[in-house]
């Protein structure tokens, strides 16, 4: 059995003009962050690893979830450049390439990569907002094996 939590970042701050690669996450994004902390607690999601697009919003999502989840703090956290991907295509080869030594995993992701996952992986295409959390659970021993799973999502503004 695979568990796979995928997180959309924070609502981007545009006010800078910035590369799209250091964008930071705003203030909504940082409330949005903390509401979704309470959640994944909540959910009792433990993965044993997180991995994330090198994106200063993706990772500044992340720390602000650290911040709140104590538990983050002894999950290694590797950042990969093929996570910052908008189609999607290279976060599924990505997951297909994970180590079989994890069977719960976290990643840190953008648009359109989000909801393209949602219909390849769970056959319901979904637009996924900001801080959005996608879980799947797949019936397989390894990640290239991963294909169409149980899926659910949980959005901040359910939780606001």
């Amino acid at each position: 059995m695979k568990k796979l939590s995928i997180i959309r970042h924070a609502k981007s701050d545009w006010s800078h003009n910035l590369p799209d690669l250091n964008r930071p996450i705003s203030r909504k994004g940082r409330n949005d962050a903390d509401v979704m902390s309470n959640v994944i607690q909540d959910l009792n999601l433990e993965p044993q690893i997180i991995f994330s697009s090198p994106a200063t919003r993706t990772i500044q999502t992340y720390q602000r979830l650290k911040k709140n989840i104590s538990s983050f703090n002894d999950i290694s956290f590797i950042k990969s450049k093929m996570l910052y991907d908008f189609s999607g295509y290279n976060v599924l080869e990505f997951i297909h390439s994970i180590d079989d030594k994890y069977s719960n995993v976290m990643i840190f992701s953008h648009n359109n990569s989000c909801s393209f996952l949602t219909a390849e992986l769970g056959l319901s295409y979904i637009h996924v907002p900001t801080c959005g959390l996608l879980i799947f659970d797949f019936d397989v021993s390894l990640w290239s094996q991963v294909s169409v799973g149980k899926f659910n999502h949980y959005f901040p503004k359910s939780f606001r």
